[in-house]
């Protein structure tokens, strides 16, 4: 018997009952292994809440709770068992691969849309290297901490069920709400559960009401802030759709709320202080019979050094490319990063001809991402290579 404990109100709320309402369950609680796969950055209240909680609740039934990380940015690098007991006493989900190494390595920010890449590879992948070790191959039930108003996750996660995996979804079959699983842990501990999400989950700042509560988060630990603000602004600097807010960037409204000054004078103060470096940005976009595109893309480091000297540097290659440097994108209002574009995109992909479109362009950034060429990229880009937009 295997439980996802991702720390938040749903998982939370499906183990405090099964510890401490046994008749709600059909095993031994040692038959029961408790499993959390860390991201590495999580928030500071999430943590403190499953700190002072769940984990002397576990200790105090001797449930085996294992704690497991990347240990680096392939799969064949394997995970860290940062933690196995039955008696656990802290929390130690950092491992030698967070996923913002992965997101500045790659000058990124995770998606709302598409496959939930950041999961896959932190959470299912762990997840299920700590389980096939332990279960040796033998038929197991895997406990998931979906509500009832998550039945569609729930039927895609059943998917993967084999003759060996059996999912189950306890809040389901017991017909529980998000605000259930809230009402037992208030209950049960006396204290306010919130959501567990990373400091930089784009999901997070979808609503009016996350985004109130990220500037609260924000206040209280600006150090996180400053994690999220120089992840999107590198990630922006290399791509402008990169933003963690649909159609806003983050750090537009952090400047506009008037509630974020020690974060932002931080973050210009990082600004200031780290190397920087001229990149060369070529992205594919092709399209497929679904509809949607594939994405490819090639970063290269041309120059490294202080931010003065890489502005000089672009202006330079301005200079010698007989191209003027170009500040901002008009797609979105709050860009403001200097770009020498080589080669323009498609305004409309949807009215691309069968073969890929590119664009391409030289930019400045902080020093984080890392040279990187996709396996797809040189395909398409000889294919995009066959036309070429006005720039």
């Amino acid at each position: 018997m295997v439980l996802s404990y991702g720390l938040g109100v749903d998982s939370s709320g499906v183990l405090t009952r099964l510890l401490t309402q046994p008749d709600v369950r059909d095993f031994n609680l040692d038959e029961l292994v408790v499993i959390t796969a860390g991201t590495g950055h999580e928030w500071p209240k999430t943590l403190e809440l499953a700190s002072q909680n769940m984990l002397p609740l576990m200790a105090s039934k001797g449930v085996r709770y294992i704690q497991v990380a990347r240990r680096g940015p392939q799969e064949a690098d394997g995970v860290d068992v940062t933690s196995d007991s039955k008696r656990p006493d802290a929390l130690q989900l950092v491992g030698n691969w967070t996923l913002a190494n992965e997101m500045l390595d790659g000058a990124t920010v995770p998606q709302t849309c598409g496959d939930r890449i950041c999961s896959q590879h932190f959470k299912a992948f762990a997840l299920d290297t700590v389980i096939a070790a332990i279960t040796q191959g033998q038929p197991y039930r895997h406990l998931m901490g979906y509500s009832v108003h998550e039945q569609k996750r729930a039927t895609r996660d059943s998917l993967y069920n084999t003759g060996v995996r059996q999912g189950e979804y306890p809040l389901i079959s017991w017909e529980w709400s998000r605000q259930d699983a809230h009402r037992l842990l208030e209950n049960t501990f006396d204290t306010q559960w919130i959501k567990s999400a990373c400091v930089y989950c784009p999901f997070a700042l979808s609503t009016e009401a996350g985004k109130t509560a990220t500037l609260e988060q924000f206040a209280a630990d600006p150090n996180a802030g400053l994690l999220a603000l120089a992840m999107e602004y590198t990630a922006t600097c290399l791509n402008p759709t990169q933003g963690l807010i649909k159609g806003q960037r983050l750090l537009t409204l952090l400047r506009s709320s008037g509630e974020a000054g020690e974060v932002l004078t931080m973050f210009a103060e990082y600004l200031a202080a780290v190397p920087w470096a001229v990149y060369e940005v070529r992205r594919t976009l092709s399209p497929r019979v679904d509809g949607r595109f594939n994405y490819a893309r090639s970063i290269q480091i041309l120059h490294a050094g202080a931010r003065t000297d890489m502005h000089k540097r672009l202006k330079t290659s301005a200079v010698a490319l007989k191209t003027p440097v170009s500040v901002g994108d008009p797609r979105f209002p709050d860009d403001q990063h200097p770009r020498l574009w080589l080669r323009r995109r498609h305004p409309d992909p949807r009215n691309l001809p069968t073969q890929a479109d590119a664009e391409h362009f030289i930019t400045i950034a902080p020093a984080t991402a890392v040279n990187k060429t996709g396996p797809g990229f040189h395909t398409a880009w000889a294919s995009a290579s066959q036309y070429k937009l006005a720039v």
